[in-house]
């Protein structure tokens, strides 16, 4: 039976018009990337709506992150916290007396990252499906402290023309950021004036509550907003290269797809 594809069966279920599928098809086509993550990206279904219809169409249970209330260490010691991060995978349950591990995963058939998650967890593997957002909510709760996660919503990745990585994170393009210069010097400061008495001041009001930090949610809802305005840029800066004939749009889909 051949299987249905996304945007048919979000159309099906009456959720997708068929001139936004159209538009990410468009999008998809001019940039690479998966039709699930552009239509969400686009705002044109959530994110949970996608890991659902996936579910339905790849027959691989969805993780619902935000029911889980804790991971054993145990659990998560299955999976360096820098391979979870990279591979968007985080372990959730062990089964069959610590022989198979159940991992909740942005990108489930992805056989590579599958073999590797079984190579170091010594387990075999049960993939569940899980949308990056919520994968990233899930780190911020169980992980935090044990690894950089700041960047795992937002990463992306700058080779050179052989391949090699030279930048794959925002924090390294801080890092490598000029220092900014020192500051002008202050003006002379101005002759004192005589000093005349001031009216009594009324009463001073109570100072307004301190607004509390930032929650998880706004962190990764900021995170986001700086997201989309990278891609943005990074979408305009290679079309002005293809316009000047420094690359072709099939050598960059090429290298996007490596």
């Amino acid at each position: 039976m051949a299987m249905i594809k996304l945007g048919e069966l979000l159309m099906k279920a009456n959720v997708l018009q068929e001139s936004q599928l159209k538009a990410a098809l468009s999008e998809q086509q001019k940039w690479g990337g998966k039709l699930g993550e552009i239509l969400v990206r686009m705002s044109l279904v959530t994110e949970d709506l996608i890991v659902r219809a996936l579910s339905k169409q790849l027959a691989i249970p969805a993780a619902n992150m935000d029911a889980i209330q804790g991971i054993p260490p145990h659990v998560k010691s299955k999976i360096p916290p820098e391979m979870a991060r990279d591979y968007m995978a985080m372990p959730v349950q062990l089964r069959d007396e610590g022989k198979t591990l159940v991992v909740a995963m942005a990108d489930p058939q992805n056989v590579e990252q599958v073999d590797a998650l079984r190579a170091v967890s010594k387990c075999r593997i049960i993939t569940q499906l899980a949308g990056r957002t919520a994968l990233a909510r899930a780190f911020a709760r169980f992980y935090e402290g044990e690894a950089d996660l700041s960047d795992f919503e937002g990463s992306f990745k700058v080779v050179d023309s052989q391949g090699r990585t030279v930048v794959k994170s925002l924090k390294e393009v801080e890092a490598q950021a000029p220092a900014p210069g020192p500051a002008p010097a202050a003006p002379p400061a101005a002759a004192p004036r005589p000093r005349v008495a001031a009216p009594p001041a009324p009463a001073a009001k109570p100072a307004p509550p301190v607004a509390s930090a930032s929650s998880p949610a706004e962190s990764l809802k900021q995170l986001e907003d700086v997201q989309r305005k990278e891609v943005a840029a990074l979408k305009a800066m290679v079309e002005l290269l293809i316009e000047r004939g420094v690359f072709t749009r099939e050598e960059y889909l090429a290298k996007v797809k490596r």
